[in-house]
């Protein structure tokens, strides 16, 4: 701990929790959202479960049972968390679309693109190969500052 006293925090206060917790209704409405969305966006179960941070298939497929039979089901908060982002990146992506033109946003998600740094990969393929929090948050920053 020398020498890190001499060194001011960023921020004086760390945060707090806020907000309503998270219930399995959330994450019911989160997994039924990606799961009506999956293929449009050209991934499989197996693809969807490493979006989500390496759920398996059986499980991913458990939970859509569930969901689609009205029963609700409860994830872990960083797979809510990955959900969220998913979320927001879909949004995004249809904000940047056309007016009129929204299913472009599933189409921009698949195609080469030379944006971001992504030389050429898709957001889809980049978000695979990288497999993790930061990336999902790399692109949501990214298309929420393309979008202004």
């Amino acid at each position: 701990m020398i020498g890190l006293k001499e060194h001011q925090p960023v921020d004086t206060a760390p945060p707090a929790k806020t907000g309503p917790a998270l219930t399995a209704r959330h994450s019911t409405a989160g997994l039924k959202w990606l799961f009506e969305r999956r293929e449009r966006w050209g991934l499989t179960m197996d693809e969807l479960g490493t979006l989500l941070g390496g759920v398996r298939r059986r499980t991913l497929t458990d939970w859509q049972k569930r969901v689609n039979s009205g029963y609700e089901v409860e994830v872990t908060r960083d797979t809510m968390e990955r959900v969220s982002l998913l979320l927001g990146i879909h949004k995004a992506l249809t904000l940047i679309t056309p007016a009129g033109q929204e299913d472009l946003a599933f189409e921009w998600f698949q195609k080469p693109i030379d944006l971001m740094g992504l030389r050429g990969r898709s957001i889809r393929d980049y978000l695979l190969e990288q497999g993790s929090m930061d990336a999902l948050y790399y692109v949501r920053r990214n298309l929420d500052a393309m979008r202004g």
